[in-house]
């Protein structure tokens, strides 16, 4: 019901030419020249590509992925007010984001200036191609993802100038219920984001090879720091399923 509406309004339609990408790119997956780091040799890691519309393929390359308050257009990032006042942690944490932001917006940049279908398929309103991904590959595991993006449609039909009433209604109950899991959901991204940054690593799992048995280690004690965290209110198997990254020794 949905889709077919979505797919003939003309901001999804002017973004949906056909494109192969490259939808895991990180560092590990580019070799480049030993004496001349700028220049790209190849590029692996392909086996997970396929074509697909462009407003669902466009996106920030892994490494240049950008932190969660980044905003789109022309505005450099900067520091955070108060930035002075500040414990000397979250100043460190601020400076990372903002290089991070800053690294992301030249990204940006340099498809507004080069490549500006990719731009404006990066700038696509989400509420407009959400249902297109999540109604084919449930994120997490979960449908919560798909339901929240419908829910979101629903409730912003008119704004979104959708023609005539959303074809679906949500009543209070089921939208209540949707928030309980919602918030279930959002605390397992929580924590497999948190396990991520202390192993530096990505969703797949990645780590280079001379990293590998130290990152075992290092989430082994994590893994067992969480169980014990967790003891008072969840059962070891039922914490073991919101892991992110299983111990080969669990």
């Amino acid at each position: 019901m949905v889709l077919p509406i979505l797919s003939h309004d003309p901001r999804v339609t002017g973004a949906s030419d056909p494109v192969m990408w490259h939808t895991d790119l990180h560092l590990g997956d580019i070799f480049v020249t030993p004496n001349e780091p700028s220049f790209i040799e190849g590029i692996i890691d392909w086996q997970s590509s396929q074509i697909c519309p462009l407003f669902i393929q466009a996106r920030f390359p892994e490494f240049l992925t950008p932190p969660k308050d980044y905003t789109f257009g022309p505005d450099l990032p900067s520091l955070p007010d108060g930035f002075d006042d500040l414990g000397s942690e979250k100043k460190e944490q601020a400076i990372n984001e903002r290089e991070l932001a800053s690294r992301s917006k030249y990204y940006e940049m340099s498809n507004l200036a080069h490549n500006l279908r990719v731009y404006n398929a990066m700038k696509l309103d989400s509420r407009l191609w959400e249902p297109f991904t999540y109604c084919q590959l449930f994120s997490q595991g979960s449908l919560v993802p798909l339901r929240h993006c419908l829910i979101r449609l629903s409730q912003d039909w008119s704004l979104l100038g959708l023609p005539g009433s959303c074809p679906f209604l949500i009543s209070e109950i089921e939208l209540q219920k949707h928030n309980e899991q919602k918030s279930q959901y959002e605390d397992r991204l929580y924590l497999s984001d948190l396990v991520k940054n202390q192993l530096f690593t990505d969703d797949a799992g990645w780590v280079p090879n001379d990293r590998w048995e130290a990152t075992e280690r290092a989430n082994g004690e994590l893994y067992n720091m969480y169980i014990e965290t967790m003891s008072e209110e969840l059962t070891p198997q039922a914490a073991a399923k919101d892991w992110p990254f299983p111990p080969l020794q669990a």
